[in-house]
């Protein structure tokens, strides 16, 4: 049951055969739109490549060139907050 108005307005209504749901828009893009939310600050060459829409191997190459890799043991993780630095970095004005 919702309690208050504010939180209606942070929640997307669902029907589904007479029945309605409300569900917080940040599980509704997560699961929906498959946006990552929060967002996490380190992942893995795989969800990485995924996230930026390229191939693996470029995304492997993209962020040892950012500097954004970061190895622990035999597991491999790529900072993204490092990673959007660098790409702000070459972004056209």
């Amino acid at each position: 049951m919702i309690d208050s108005e504010a939180n209606i307005n942070d929640m997307i209504r669902c029907d589904d055969s007479g029945c309605v749901y409300y569900i917080p828009r940040d599980l509704f893009a997560h699961l929906v739109l498959r946006t990552q939310y929060p967002r996490r600050k380190y992942v893995r060459y795989k969800e990485g490549a995924e996230l930026y829409g390229m191939s693996l191997c470029h995304f492997k190459a993209f962020a040892h060139e950012a500097g954004a890799v970061s190895k622990i043991n035999k597991m491999v993780l790529v900072d993204m907050d490092i990673l959007d630095k660098y790409i702000e970095y070459f972004r056209e004005k």
